[in-house]
């Protein structure tokens, strides 16, 4: 049986050893559509790293995770053009467009976020991200051209 190219190629990169062998924190993810990627930025010895959300033609976006300890779980929030110093909780609410659980999907189900220094998630769900960034008004006449992923694939490493 004969595999098309761009489906062997797809096999052949999601078992890669060096994609498997990716710290969380340097993970790249692609959405499973081609449009927009994540990119893990940070995350010491026991912190959370920050995402950048990447889209073509628009301004890096900074997302910033945290855990829930009560649900052991990661929440990730985007702000956006936020005022500069310290913000009010009515100022914060007003510039976030988004909040939500980062999950990880592989094939025996649906997971949370390894934690930093643990091995890169294969897939990111990001639920409701395309209904929060897709036309949002605080992105202007700049955001994303085309409504973004909410589905991510380990793309590549940093390191």
């Amino acid at each position: 049986m004969r595999i098309p190219g761009a489906a062997f190629l797809i096999a052949v990169i999601a078992a890669s050893p060096v994609l498997a062998a990716c710290p969380q924190q340097l993970a790249v993810y692609e959405g499973v559509d081609g449009i927009g990627a994540l990119e893990f930025a940070g995350g010491g010895a026991g912190m959370h790293p920050e995402l950048r959300l990447l889209y073509e033609g628009v301004e890096p976006v900074t997302a910033y995770l945290s855990h829930d300890g009560t649900l052991g779980r990661t929440e990730v929030m985007i702000p956006l053009n936020c005022p500069e110093g310290d913000v009010t909780g009515a100022e914060l609410a007003a510039c976030l467009v988004y909040q939500g659980t980062v999950y990880t999907v592989a094939g025996d189900g649906v997971g949370q976020l390894p934690a930093a220094g643990g091995d890169a998630a294969e897939r990111l769900f990001l639920p409701n991200l395309k209904v929060a960034l897709w036309q949002n008004p605080q992105f202007g006449d700049r955001g994303p051209a085309e409504p973004p992923a909410e589905l991510f694939r380990l793309s590549g490493c940093q390191e």
